[in-house]
């Protein structure tokens, strides 16, 4: 089955299978969840269990988000 398969075909595979296993952390990221580090700990321990993967996105799914930071940036340009 894989013996037909050559060096582009295995590079593609591997981004493609490491761009789904990275989900999970990308999506806890983009929702600014409080605990980042324990989903991205448990992702990379799903990446080679499966089981946990599932986990780690319903964690970055469920946990409770940080509050956007709301503090005013300076200007810049003096006088204003």
């Amino acid at each position: 089955m894989f013996s037909d398969i050559g060096p582009f075909e295995l590079l593609v595979v591997a981004l493609v299978a490491l761009a789904v296993l990275s989900v999970p952390s990308l999506v806890a990221r983009r929702r600014r969840v409080q605990r980042l580090r324990v989903v991205v700990v448990v992702n990379v321990i799903g990446a080679f269990t499966g089981l946990f993967w599932f986990v780690a996105l319903i964690m970055a799914m469920s946990m409770a988000t940080r509050e956007p930071d709301t503090t005013p940036v300076p200007s810049s340009q003096p006088g204003r």
